[in-house]
């Protein structure tokens, strides 16, 4: 099995950071009638939410999947023995529609990391369940997971109290719906 070997390094460096400070600064300078603070703390959830799919996609690489066909594979994980669920709970826990949910599926069949098999509830509807393959693959994918993303929170010097604040202001913001009308969020 291979590790990871990808650098966490530091905190950002100034630069990067810097960025969205200037950013900040230039709205404060440009419209100070708005408050963007919250938008530009957005920005940064952005940015390193996409540092964290990158790493996602390096871990995903390093198991010989893409990172969606991991997805499914740690979800089946997740579901607990035996390692199986419907095609339509896959993609609603997965936020994908049902023919990319589909086309990951095959890949993941051919691949010899998942079985399709018939529900014993329903002889029409099948399950999707993991191979003893698959089950290694996301076992060592979410190992990865855990690993990296400690390495990632003991770089950054995040305390527990305070990734426990972070958690709760997400969950928060999370509560907000988008809508097709801006400016108009709705609590869901």
């Amino acid at each position: 099995m291979s590790r990871v070997t990808m650098s966490v390094g530091k905190p950002a460096s100034k630069p990067e950071s810097g960025l969205y400070d200037d950013i900040e600064a230039a709205w404060i300078e440009q419209r100070p009638d708005l408050d963007l603070a919250a938008a530009c703390t957005l920005l940064r959830l952005e940015r390193a939410s996409l540092l964290h799919e990158i790493r996602l996609q390096e871990i995903s690489k390093t198991v010989g999947l893409q990172t969606g066909e991991l997805y499914v594979l740690l979800a089946l994980r997740r579901s607990g023995k035996p390692y199986e669920l419907r095609p339509t709970d896959l993609f609603r826990a997965l936020l994908v529609t049902s023919g990319a949910m589909t086309k990951r599926v095959a890949r993941l069949q051919e691949g010899g990391f998942v079985l399709r098999v018939s529900a014993n509830d329903d002889g029409r509807s099948e399950l999707v369940r993991l191979t003893a393959k698959g089950l290694a693959t996301a076992d060592r994918g979410i190992t990865e997971i855990a690993r990296v993303v400690a390495s990632v929170t003991e770089a950054s010097g995040l305390t527990k109290a305070e990734l426990a604040t972070l958690d709760k202001c997400l969950r928060k913001l999370l509560t907000v719906k988008a809508t097709k009308k801006a400016g108009h969020p709705v609590a869901g």
